[in-house]
């Protein structure tokens, strides 16, 4: 996927999930930490020549993030704030390399996805997150894969 809006779709997915485990007076500290994520991520100078190790980056901050709704107390204000930060970083960079930093206008509002999520929980629902959770993480190692094998499909291979 060499598209910026899916992958930080995807990201801010994973985090709202995450942020389904925890107590609602976590959401904004976490909320916040992705927007200050994301406006840091646009001052940053980015190249296409960065763009394979901001997609790794991205993956590899999905996966975790979708492994968050496993730990058996959810994440706490600081992991929280950790990882909504590097969510935004991720989010942000991947967006602008791979076709704008308007995309991040459809992505972060996806870790709104936190309240139903959290209702889910709270209704004894939270096997649906941690499903959908558990989707995610695979589509995340299987995206790192695919960018570590030497012919992905959107490289050139031998036959060309």
């Amino acid at each position: 996927m060499r598209d910026g809006l899916l992958p930080s779709a995807m990201l801010c997915v994973a985090l709202a999930l995450a942020l389904g485990f925890v107590p609602t007076r976590i959401w904004g500290i976490a909320v916040a930490a992705l927007l200050f994520g994301c406006a840091a991520a646009l001052l940053l100078p980015v190249t296409p020549d960065h763009a394979d190790a901001i997609f790794l980056g991205c993956w590899v901050s999905t996966v975790v993030l979708a492994g968050c709704v496993h730990l058996p107390r959810g994440m706490n204000r600081a992991t929280a704030v950790v990882l909504g930060l590097n969510a935004g970083v991720w989010a942000c960079l991947v967006a602008r390399v791979g076709g704008g930093a308007a995309n991040l206008l459809v992505a972060v509002p996806l870790v709104l996805l936190c309240v139903p999520a959290r209702w889910l929980v709270l209704t004894g629902r939270g096997i649906a997150l941690k499903v959908a959770a558990s989707w995610l993480l695979a589509i995340g190692v299987m995206e790192m894969i695919l960018m570590l094998t030497p012919t992905p499909g959107y490289k050139p291979d031998h036959m060309e």
